[in-house]
């Protein structure tokens, strides 16, 4: 949906005069309202001691080493060294406060964030927040996270220094988004992505994101498209000043797409397209632009579609900084045009007039939380690497709501591997509603199919526009429906650890990274169930 609206000279006349007539009440309005925001944004760039050169060549400012050597990049495959940077990584990220309720949102550069981090930095937040979420991208070009992109398998990659560097930046940056709350307006504007991108790929059906791995029985809810299934929603979210001239202070844009545009090749530190999508929203309006990813699992991405690179006309090269230069501004550019048509009316002549009535200035805020949802550990991959230390050992699994560090052996016959005997994970589940908006914050890579029903209880509640931040507060993998789980790489899992998957009794197994990277099949239930009582509780 491309949003245009079209006026004769008359009735363009008419508008201007009810825009001019309304301006002493708009100031009346805009003096009456509650809403305060404030921004930040906190360079969390990794940098290392071989690689301090190549960030001060690169930004032209010393950086601060905060990240030993090497650093390993997350996303594809392990052994992946960085060796440079294409821009920085940050944490973006606003603080909203109206009639009494303070929530913060940040939007981090990272692969992924644990619950135990964020539940630190939330303890290091000084400023009085009611509720923080703090998402990641889920971007495959920079630092290790979570552990499982080391040198080897069997090493981490995660640099425990450089996780208290971000902790600690994080919280200064809600600090000192919270200091510096202003006046505003908030906007909303919601419309769609088809014809991003050029359908030429199989898995590419133009909607600027593919779909990289179709599950049982998708096709009889997408018949149309041979079973892909993706999230085309784009939602903004604007704040400006609550009085003219009304400038930009933040804008928020939801899409659901991996970025991992560049692929396992590239080695330089980027954000990847949210990069260009937020310099051309910035170039734009000014303020602080924030990406935040959908859902974009099961393996919604940019890998296999195909952009007009509008320099040349043709295809723009994949797995290049060109391409994603050139969809992230193509996807700044729908958002551009769909906010556009909510805060602006064009004249005769080409001047365009702001029209704040349609923003709000006084918008109700509330949140609710399930935490902890405690999630049956079925996944005998994440029990060993636990186990072995790989995954971050700051985070605990629990038996009977306990805390429980304790380490045993696999069944037999493979008693020689080790396994974290924890029964749950515990993670959280949230959801946020700013006036016209609602958000769903759900701890990892969401199925669209589900997302689309979070989205339609978000709208039962009368939301106008439905937000989904997806790895909000957590990363626990991949949420698809229970009926679609396929369990033959878990019940595989021990063959494969000892180097024999073919005397598997289900040899071959389905070891793809929506089923290797997921907590099991209790996940679907116990975060849906969860969503829907905060979701209620708004």
């Amino acid at each position: 949906m491309i949003w245009r609206y079209g006026f004769s000279s008359r009735s363009l006349v008419a508008l201007l005069g009810l825009v001019l007539a309304a301006a002493p009440a708009l100031a009346k309005d805009g003096a009456q309202g509650s809403l305060r925001v404030g921004t930040c944004q906190k360079d969390i760039t990794p940098i290392s001691p071989d690689l301090a050169a190549a960030y001060q060549a690169a930004f032209g400012v010393p950086g601060i080493v905060n990240h030993s050597d090497p650093i390993y990049m997350a996303g594809f495959g392990d052994n992946r060294p960085a060796t440079g940077y294409n821009d920085r990584l940050w944490a973006r990220g606003v603080v909203v406060q109206s009639h009494g309720k303070r929530v913060a949102i940040v939007s981090l550069d990272l692969i992924g964030y644990f619950k135990n981090e964020i539940d630190t930095i939330r303890a290091l937040v000084t400023a009085p927040v009611d509720f923080v979420t703090v998402t990641s991208t889920h971007q495959h070009e920079g630092p290790d996270t979570l552990g499982i992109w080391g040198p080897d398998p069997m090493t981490t990659g995660i640099d425990y220094g450089y996780l208290d560097f971000v902790n600690a930046t994080v919280a200064a940056c809600i600090d000192e988004a919270a200091a510096n709350l202003q006046k505003a307006r908030i906007y909303y504007a919601t419309t769609v992505t088809d014809g991003l991108s050029l359908g030429l790929d199989p898995e590419d059906d133009g909607f600027g994101v593919g779909d990289g791995k179709v599950l049982v029985d998708d096709e009889l809810l997408a018949p149309d498209t041979d079973g892909r299934l993706v999230d085309p929603i784009l939602t903004s979210v604007q704040f400006t000043t609550r009085q003219g001239p009304f400038d930009a202070i933040a804008t928020i844009t939801n899409f659901a797409s991996h970025p991992e545009s560049l692929g396992s090749s590239n080695t330089s530190i980027t954000s990847d397209f949210p990069h260009y999508l937020r310099e051309r929203i910035e170039a734009e309006y000014g303020g602080v632009a924030i990406h935040i990813s959908a859902d974009l699992g099961v393996l919604q991405g940019p890998l296999d579609i195909d952009v007009e690179d509008p320099v040349t006309g043709m295809p723009a090269q994949r797995r290049t900084f060109r391409w994603a230069d050139v969809h992230g501004t193509q996807v700044a550019e729908r958002a551009i045009e769909a906010i556009d048509a909510v805060r602006f009316v064009e004249l005769p002549g080409g001047r365009r007039v702001a029209v704040p009535r349609n923003g709000d200035p006084s918008p109700q805020i509330s949140f609710s939380t399930v935490d902890p949802v405690a999630i049956r550990l079925d996944n005998p991959f994440f029990r060993f690497f636990t186990a072995i230390g790989v995954l971050d050992v700051r985070r605990s699994l629990f038996t009977n709501g306990v805390p429980d560090p304790s380490i045993g052996p696999f069944p037999p016959p493979f008693e020689a591997i080790p396994q974290a005997l924890g029964e749950d994970v515990h993670t959280e589940v949230s959801a946020v509603r700013i006036g016209e908006g609602g958000f769903a914050v759900t701890p990892g890579e969401l199925d669209p199919q589900i997302g689309n029903g979070y989205r339609a209880s978000l709208e039962a509640g009368s939301a106008q526009h439905t937000l989904i931040i997806g790895l909000g507060n957590d990363q626990i993998g991949y949420q698809l429906p229970a009926a679609k789980f396929d369990d033959s790489c878990f019940v595989c899992a021990p063959f494969i650890l000892v180097g024999f998957p073919a005397l598997c009794p289900v040899f071959p197994p389905d070891c793809n990274t929506v089923f290797e990277n997921n907590v099991g099949p209790d996940v679907d239930p116990k975060v849906s169930d969860a969503m829907q009582q905060v979701i209620g509780d708004l």
